[in-house]
C-alpha cells in the first residue's frame, strides 16, 4: 500500500481518464484502511499551506538580504524606493489567493421575521454541535445548500450562510424539510470532527485556485505549476472524503429526524425537480413567446403547481428514471437508489403523501416573502427574457427559411425536425422524419427523432429506430436507452426495463468520460481536417458569412481516444470587435447561443467566440479548417 501510495503522490491528474482512475484506487485505499486514508488525506490538505508558506519565506530570505545588501551600498533614497517596490510584491503574491465570491442572491430572513424556522434550527443547530449560521436567504431554488463565504481568501475565516428554497420548503412536509436541514448542518460538522468539516470545505478551494493560476497565467514559475499538479490531485485524493460526507450527513440527519423522513425527502426533491422541468419551466417558456415582460408571479406560480396532486403515471415514468441512474464520479453526491439503500429504507408502494408543507414554518411571512422573491426573480429575469423572445423570434424566421429552400441538406432537415418539435408543433415533426428516414435510413440521428416520436406514441416500432441509433452513435445512447427503459416499464415489462436500465448505466459511466474529453483542452489536444460533404461546408459558410459579426470562422475535428469512430467538431468563430452600445451588439454568450440555434449540424460539436489573433492557433492552422475569412 505504501508504494501504490508513492505511485499517486506523483501523478498528475491532466485528464477524465486520469481524475477516474485515481478516484478508483483511492477507493480501494480508504476501503481497506479508513484510518491511513484519512491521516494521509489531512497531510496532503496541509500540504497547500505548506508549499505557500514556503515559497513566501523563500521570497522574504532573498529580497531581505537583497535590500541588505543595498542598505551597505546604496543612498536612503533608493532604500525608500525599495521598501516601496517590495510592499507592492508582496501585496501583489498576496492578492493572487483571493478570489472573489459574490455573496448569494434572494431574500434575508430573520430570527424576527420567522421565529418557528429559525427554532427548527436551533434545534437541529444543538444536536449536531453544528457552527454558527450567519446568514439564512430564501430564494426560489428547489433546493438547500451550506455556502461557506471566505473573508481572507484561502486563509479562510468563513460566514456561514444557509440558502433554502422556498419551492423546497412546499415540496416537503415538516419533518422532510427538518431532515434536508439537519443534513446541510452535518457538513459544517464533518464526518470525522473539525478536521473532516475543514477538508470539504477547502476541498475546492486549492481546485479553484489551479483554475485561477490557469485562466490568468498568474502566479508564475512559483505557484501556476505546483497548482496545475496540486488542485485537480488534491481533488480527485479527497473524493472519496467528500463522497462519504455525503453518506455521513444523510445518518446524522436520519439519526435526528428519522431515515423515512430522510429518505423519502430525497425522493420527493427528485421527483418534484422533474414535474417542473416537465411541467411548470414548459409554461413559462411559452409566456415568454407572448409576454412582453417577465410575470410577476413566478415563485407564487411554482408553488402552485408543487401543490397539485402527481398524476400516478408522470409520478412512476420520474421515479423510475431517478431510481435507474448511478453514482459516478461525476459528482460526490451518490444517485438516489444508492442513498436511499444506505439509510435502509425500503420504498413502499404508494408512496406516503402529506397535506402538510414546510412552508408553514414561515408562519405569516408566507406571502410577503413570496411577493418578494417574486419580484427579485422578475427584475433578475428582464434582459434574459428580451433575448428569449428574440431567439424565439429568430427561430420562427429560421424554420420558415429551411421551409422555402429548394434543395436542402440532410443537416438542415434534420435542424427542421428539431427546431419544429422545439416550438411546440409536435404533430408536424413526424411527418418531417418519415420524409427523411425514408431518403437516409441510416443516418443516426434520424433514427432516433423516429423512434422517440413513435414512442411518445406508444407504438413498438420505436424501439427499432432507437436500438438502431444506439448502435450507430454513442452521443444519443444515453438518450435512446432512457426513452425504452421508460417505455418497458410502461408497458410492465420488468426484465426487459432492467436490461435497459443496466445498458443505461453502463453507458453513462463511459459517456462521461468521453465528454470530459472532448470539453477539456490542452498543449496535448490535438485536431485535422472536418471531413465534412462539401455541400455542408457550403451552407456552413453562407450561414456564417451572413453575420455582421463575424470576421471568420474555422471548423475541424478533434482527435479524441474514447469512441474514436463518434467524431467531434470544433467551431472557432473570429468576432469582429465593436462596441456593446453598438446597434444590435450581443454578448458572446447570447451570439453563441443565436449560433448554436441557426448552425445546421446534428453532429456532435461546440463553438468558441474568439477575439484576439493568438487564440486557437493550432486548429486554425489546421489544413482545411478555414470556412469563412471577410475579404
Amino acid at each position: 500500500m505504501q508504494r501504490r501510495l508513492s505511485r499517486l503522490r506523483v501523478s498528475k491528474v491532466s485528464t477524465p481518464e486520469a481524475f477516474d482512475a485515481l478516484v478508483r484506487k483511492i477507493e480501494v485505499i480508504a476501503q481497506r484502511d479508513p484510518g491511513y486514508y484519512r491521516r494521509r488525506l489531512k497531510l496532503l490538505a496541509g500540504l497547500g499551506y505548506v508549499y505557500i508558506v514556503l515559497v513566501f519565506a523563500l521570497m522574504f530570505f532573498g529580497l531581505w538580504h537583497l535590500r541588505n545588501w543595498l542598505v551597505a551600498t546604496q543612498s536612503g533614497d533608493t532604500i525608500g524606493q525599495f521598501n516601496m517596490v517590495l510592499l507592492l510584491i508582496a501585496l501583489g503574491f498576496v492578492s493572487l489567493f483571493f478570489v472573489p465570491i459574490k455573496p448569494p442572491k434572494g431574500v434575508l430572513i430573520t430570527r424576527k421575521q420567522v421565529p418557528e424556522l429559525f427554532a427548527a434550527l436551533d434545534e437541529l443547530s444543538t444536536a449536531l454541535k453544528a457552527p454558527k449560521l450567519h446568514t439564512v436567504i430564501l430564494n426560489d431554488d428547489l433546493n438547500a445548500a451550506i455556502m461557506q463565504r471566505p473573508k481572507m481568501g484561502f486563509i479562510g475565516w468563513y460566514s456561514n450562510y444557509l440558502l433554502l428554497g422556498l419551492p423546497l420548503m412546499q415540496a416537503l412536509s415538516p419533518n422532510q424539510f427538518k431532515a434536508v436541514l439537519a443534513h446541510e448542518l452535518a457538513h459544517l460538522c464533518g464526518g470525522d470532527g473539525q478536521a473532516g468539516a475543514w477538508i470539504y470545505r477547502i476541498r475546492l478551494t486549492w481546485y479553484n485556485l489551479a483554475e485561477q493560476f490557469e485562466n490568468k497565467r498568474g502566479g508564475g514559475l512559483f505557484f501556476q505549476r505546483f497548482f496545475s499538479w496540486y488542485g485537480p490531485f488534491f481533488k480527485a485524493y479527497s473524493f472519496v472524503h467528500a463522497r462519504s460526507e455525503e453518506y455521513e450527513a444523510d445518518r446524522k440527519a436520519a439519526q435526528l429526524v428519522g431515515a423515512n423522513h430522510k429518505a423519502e425527502a430525497l425522493i420527493w426533491l427528485h421527483v418534484n425537480s422533474s414535474r417542473l422541468s416537465k411541467q411548470f419551466l414548459p409554461q413559462i417558456k411559452e409566456q415568454s413567446q407572448t409576454l412582453e415582460t417577465p410575470p410577476d408571479d413566478y415563485v407564487s406560480s411554482m408553488l402552485k403547481a408543487l401543490d397539485l396532486d402527481f398524476d400516478p403515471a408522470d409520478l412512476e415514468n420520474w421515479l423510475t428514471l431517478h431510481l435507474a441512474q448511478r453514482s459516478d464520479n461525476a459528482s460526490t453526491h451518490p444517485c438516489l437508489s444508492d442513498r436511499i439503500a444506505a439509510l435502509g429504507y425500503t420504498l413502499p408502494a404508494p408512496l406516503p403523501t402529506t397535506s402538510r408543507r414546510a412552508t408553514q414554518l414561515l408562519g405569516d411571512q408566507l406571502e410577503p416573502l413570496t411577493q418578494q422573491l417574486n419580484q427579485l426573480w422578475q427584475e433578475e429575469q428582464a434582459e434574459s427574457w428580451r433575448t428569449v423572445k428574440q431567439q424565439h423570434k429568430q427561430l420562427l424566421i429560421r424554420v420558415e427559411s429551411l421551409k422555402q429552400k429548394a434543395n436542402p441538406t440532410t443537416e438542415e432537415r434534420i435542424k427542421l425536425v428539431s427546431m419544429t418539435y422545439n416550438l411546440d408543433d409536435k404533430e408536424a415533426a413526424l411527418p418531417l422524419v418519415e420524409s427523411l428516414i425514408r431518403d437516409v435510413p441510416t443516418h443516426p440521428t434520424v433514427n432516433y427523432w423516429m423512434g422517440y416520436l413513435l414512442i411518445q406514441q406508444e407504438n413498438e416500432e420505436g424501439i427499432r429506430y432507437l436500438e438502431s441509433a444506439i448502435a450507430t452513435d454513442p452521443s444519443l445512447a444515453s438518450m435512446a436507452y432512457r426513452q425504452l427503459h421508460l417505455f418497458a416499464t410502461r408497458k410492465e415489462e420488468t426484465a426487459l426495463a432492467r436490461r435497459y436500465q443496466q445498458q443505461w448505466q453502463a453507458h453513462q459511466e463511459a459517456w462521461h468520460l468521453s465528454l470530459q474529453e472532448r470539453q477539456k483542452r490542452d498543449e496535448t489536444t490535438q485536431f485535422c481536417y472536418h471531413d465534412l460533404p462539401a455541400d455542408e461546408v457550403q451552407q456552413l459558410a453562407e450561414h456564417l458569412a451572413s453575420y455582421r459579426a463575424v470576421k471568420a470562422a474555422y471548423l475541424a475535428r478533434q482527435k479524441v481516444e474514447r469512441f474514436p469512430d463518434h467524431k467531434y467538431y470544433v467551431f472557432v468563430i473570429v468576432r469582429r470587435y465593436y462596441s456593446d452600445t453598438s446597434e444590435g451588439y450581443q454578448p458572446n454568450h447570447e451570439f453563441k447561443q443565436a449560433l448554436r440555434e441557426a448552425i445546421a449540424l446534428s453532429l456532435d460539436h461546440s463553438i468558441h467566440i474568439i477575439t484576439q489573433a493568438q487564440q486557437w492557433q493550432k486548429l486554425r492552422q489546421t489544413e482545411g479548417a478555414c470556412l469563412y475569412q471577410e475579404k
